[in-house]
């Protein structure tokens, strides 16, 4: 709920509600959303209290409480909740939960890993935009020898189908005779980035594990397919992304 008379955007009246940004505008500017029974395709529309917002005809409300959870993604599970050209999506993994969450950013059907879940809006569009400099670390092992010239080459950055990628930082944990192990850590986290990296260094990626997401590591959920609420310590550090405080 508003306060008494207060007004905001239509754009941050659905992050309110539990969508990222990105997909508010999306939304808004594909003129699904309505107020007072008429098409808004204005992020900047402002909204007061009183007004009834709509989304593909539903009515939208304010979430009162947010919650969070991180899931350990098992490999072979598709990061959507509703996909029916999948067999198997995140949703059987969280259908538990009451509460309506959504996954923040997505990971690879055959990767595994730390998958953020809330319907905090606001710290969605922080774990998944570029300009909030939230880190993502993964362990990725590749086919063949990668040499440490070519892991600086993906840090200075390459451009692949006009997208601009590049690690933050690398880490050679094990070579062996045909494959090799390495830490990475992104920020952008462009659609395959990681595979498409390598991939312009000859190598391809035969498995990727996110083993962090922002302060939330792997260790709360060590095994495939654990879920659990984020609480305690664990929980104000996510929290803090939103404050500006921690990165």
């Amino acid at each position: 709920m508003l306060k008494g008379d207060e007004i905001i955007k239509l754009q941050k009246y659905l992050q309110m509600c539990g969508f990222a940004r990105r997909k508010a505008d999306q939304y808004i500017i594909a003129g699904r959303v309505t107020v007072n029974g008429k098409v808004v395709d204005k992020p900047w529309f402002d909204v007061k209290d009183d007004d009834i917002v709509m989304l593909d005809n539903k009515k939208l409300k304010i979430n009162q409480k947010f919650e969070y959870y991180v899931l350990h993604k098992p490999k072979g599970y598709a990061t959507t909740l509703y996909d029916p050209k999948q067999k198997k999506t995140i949703k059987e993994l969280i259908k538990h939960i009451k509460t309506p969450v959504k996954p923040a950013g997505r990971l690879d059907k055959d990767a595994t890993g730390v998958l953020i879940l809330t319907n905090d809006g606001k710290l969605i569009d922080i774990l998944t935009n570029a300009k909030y400099g939230v880190k993502k670390e993964y362990i990725v092992k590749v086919s063949g020898s990668v040499s440490f010239n070519d892991l600086l080459k993906l840090k200075k950055g390459i451009y692949d189908e006009r997208d601009f990628l590049k690690l933050e930082y690398f880490d050679i944990l094990e070579k062996g005779f045909d494959y090799s192990i390495i830490k990475v850590v992104l920020i952008k986290g462009k659609k395959h980035e990681i595979k498409r990296l390598f991939k312009s260094i000859g190598h391809k990626v035969l498995e990727l594990k996110r083993i962090a997401h922002g302060p939330i590591s792997i260790s709360i959920v060590p095994n495939e397919g654990d879920l659990t609420k984020l609480k305690g310590k664990d929980l104000e550090r996510l929290l803090k992304l939103k404050k500006g405080e921690e990165k």
